[in-house]
């Protein structure tokens, strides 16, 4: 029987469509969550390796091979600016070759329910709908 919850009211259903569906899914989902971890143990044992080798090499690429398979290592770094005044000050008129600034406009969700109200706002607006998130509650 599938039980359906919203908010706090429960009801039931008969859907086998549906009740397999659910059930495949949990169980897919479990499968992929443990080869993940699998995967992530030997992508760690790569890494390692691949750290390894490269030293104190300036590459940030390796390939391994065994056979016909192959696997890429690439590493790479994040920066971010920390302390804006003091990387101005030091870099001086380079500053803006070097650094790029971006403004990002992120609308409340007040915002979006008005536009659905309101003609003018929607047009200042791109709203689409999310894809749907389907999760296993344990």
């Amino acid at each position: 029987m599938l039980r359906i919850k919203i908010a706090k009211k429960e009801s039931e259903q008969k859907d086998r469509v549906v009740e397999s569906a659910v059930g495949l899914f949990v169980e897919t989902k479990t499968k992929i969550d443990e080869l993940n971890k699998v995967l992530k143990e030997q992508k760690d044992v790569l890494v390692a390796k691949a750290r390894d080798i490269l030293g104190e090499d300036e590459a940030s690429t390796l390939t391994l091979s065994v056979d016909d398979d192959s696997v890429k290592i690439s590493f790479g770094w994040d920066v971010k600016v920390e302390n804006e005044g003091v990387l101005q000050e030091i870099l001086g008129e380079r500053f803006q070759d070097l650094v790029t600034t971006n403004i990002v406009l992120k609308p409340d969700g007040k915002l979006r329910a008005m536009a659905l109200e309101d003609d003018a706002l929607r047009e200042c607006l791109a709203i689409k709908e999310k894809a749907p998130a389907v999760s296993v509650v344990k």
